[in-house]
């Protein structure tokens, strides 16, 4: 029994983060929407978002529907019973992330981190979590610490460069070094080609964003952003 229901534990926290991971991973190639060139949409970084996922930059006022919703309710009840059991304030957080209230989310995922302050899960859910509410100065320490953990997940070192791209004013130098460091990794990783290119257009240094369109084209020919990639490098 004692395995079972740790078995049944795990696999909530696991999905919780699979959910967010690609989620996030989905929706995020493009670093910076305020940039002069044209950015990468959400249809061109990676097709249709998951279901229940929010819009990037959607805010953290959340849905109406998510004060009203019974499964909303019946994850505050479980919290408002055991303030002190982690998976009930995982679950909750997971429940408003659906539900496209991103601040209750964080909320939610805070408390699970006073309980356990180092948890991967949770802190790869406060990281997509600030991000896709567009607190991305938030978002950098959550995805530092999972690296910290885990220095060699390029996605969400692609994403931890993001976060320096897309912040307000932007830090190109630090979005491209940690794009690199992806790289270093897995030179065929698609997400960092893509926001390298992205990050060098912007930055006005064509040779590198050329050279990375290059190599993202070879390693998939049919991507979705590789002509808006080319066509903002082409721009006058």
């Amino acid at each position: 029994m004692k395995e079972n229901i740790l078995y049944c534990i795990a696999g909530t926290v696991l999905g919780f983060f699979i959910g967010f991971f690609i989620a996030n991973s989905a929706n995020n190639t493009e670093p910076n929407p305020t940039a002069t060139a044209r950015s990468l949409d959400p249809s061109q970084a990676g097709g249709p978002l998951p279901p229940g996922h929010p819009n990037v930059g959607e805010g953290s006022g959340g849905n109406a529907t998510a004060a009203t919703s019974a499964q909303a309710q019946l994850a505050m009840d479980a919290v408002d019973r055991n303030p002190q059991d982690f998976t009930a304030q995982m679950k909750a957080a997971a429940v408003f992330y659906q539900l496209e209230s991103l601040d209750k989310a964080a909320l939610y995922l805070s408390r699970a981190l006073s309980l356990k302050p180092n948890d991967l899960d949770a802190l790869t859910g406060m990281a997509h979590t600030k991000y896709d509410s567009g607190d991305f100065v938030g978002a950098t320490p959550y995805y530092e610490k999972v690296l910290a953990q885990r220095p060699n997940d390029t996605d969400l070192r692609a994403d931890l460069g993001s976060t320096y791209a897309r912040r307000q004013p932007p830090d190109l130098e630090r979005a491209i070094a940690e794009y690199r460091k992806a790289l270093a990794i897995d030179p065929r990783h698609e997400q960092s080609l893509a926001r390298l290119a992205d990050v060098s257009i912007q930055k006005g240094d064509k040779a590198t964003a050329r050279d990375a369109i290059d190599k993202l084209a070879a390693v998939n020919p049919s991507s979705s952003v590789l002509p808006t990639l080319r066509s903002n490098l082409n721009a006058p």
